[in-house]
């Protein structure tokens, strides 16, 4: 639809506005209006600037997947109606001097990017891409769930770790761009695993539109949650445990290899033992027959990369108990919901 055409009761009723929350918005209809109708004619030119974008995003190294959405112009006009509300819970003083000039500035999500990953330390490297392409807008900020541990993110003293009370994971990082002379356009890419994707896309269509005060679809959402920050934590260990293993058959490997020298020079050196003469000649090769003795360590490092192993291995098994006691909970709570 027009939104230039659009009359306030047709946009109040498509959004569950009432007239009476509207009123208490402190801008008026026409310039919500005017901006919807402005971005509403960008809609195109931004399309094909969000495509270059993930593009390049998408040849990041770790980057597994890259999706993107324009901001739909009813949605715009619906946050900046929040936003300019002071009971709505999102009201913020700043977009009271939005315009149809200034809002591609003061809106940092007309175009939204997901930047997938598969294990959850992968963010780090895409974060570092995204800010070596692109001039960043703000500090970077972290969303985390109840009992994530929000130490993973020390050493980036600079950016906001703020707990999410609904459950959301993400790293949210804004850059500006300039495409020509007059536009500059802010763009919000949030990096994120897989599992989580999966989690919010599926609470998303889920919960939002028929069951957002429903406790026990939020229950059980919220188990979902556990499961996919669990499963994130499963495929870091995984990776670990893989990397592991790799350089302890690499180590062993090497091992074998500087055994079967030493015990050839061991060999060289008692064959030279039992022809040798003179005394000194025999102490001399006792000497040096006792240090390739003393330095023949192997069995001992072998020893340790196996335990290595079997400690890794102790941590992910626990990790596999742990989505027992969940999948336990979820059966519970089904059959009490029966």
């Amino acid at each position: 639809m027009n939104i230039a055409e659009m009359e306030l009761d047709v946009f109040l009723s498509k959004n569950n506005i009432t007239p009476e929350e509207f009123e208490k918005c402190e801008l008026g209809w026409d310039l919500i209006k005017a901006i919807g109708a402005d971005h509403q004619s960008k809609i195109q030119s931004l399309e094909d600037l969000a495509d270059s974008y993930a593009k390049k995003i998408q040849r990041f190294s770790k980057v597994h997947s890259v999706r993107w959405r324009i901001k739909d112009p009813e949605h715009l006009m619906v946050k900046i109606i929040r936003k300019t509300t002071k009971d709505s819970g999102y009201y913020k003083e700043k977009y009271l001097t939005i315009s149809v000039e200034n809002y591609f500035n003061e809106i940092t999500d007309l175009i939204g990017m997901r930047a997938l990953h598969l294990f959850k330390q992968d963010c780090f490297e895409i974060i570092d891409s995204l800010d070596e392409t692109w001039e960043k807008k703000e500090n970077i900020t972290v969303y985390i769930r109840n009992g994530d541990r929000d130490n993973d993110y020390s050493n980036y003293p600079d950016w906001n770790v703020e707990l999410h009370n609904a459950g959301y994971r993400s790293i949210h990082f804004v850059f500006s761009d300039k495409p020509d002379k007059k536009l500059e356009v802010c763009t919000e890419v949030q990096v994120r695993t897989i599992f989580e994707e999966g989690w919010s896309e599926i609470d998303h269509k889920i919960r939002y539109p028929n069951f957002s005060d429903d406790e026990d679809i939020g229950a059980f959402l919220d188990i979902f949650n556990r499961l996919a920050g669990s499963a994130d934590e499963m495929g870091s260990f995984v990776k670990a445990l893989s990397t592991t293993i790799k350089d302890n058959e690499q180590e062993i490997s090497s091992l074998k290899v500087a055994q079967q020298l030493r015990d050839e020079k061991i060999e060289g050196l008692l064959t030279k033992l039992k022809t040798a003469k003179a005394d000194t000649v025999r102490k001399d090769l006792t000497d040096e027959l006792r240090s390739q003795l003393i330095q023949n360590t192997d069995m001992t490092k072998m020893t340790e990369l196996l335990k290595n192993r079997q400690r890794h291995t102790f941590r992910l098994s626990n990790h596999i108990k742990n989505f027992g006691v969940v999948s336990k909970h979820i059966d519970a709570m089904a059959k009490n919901n029966k």
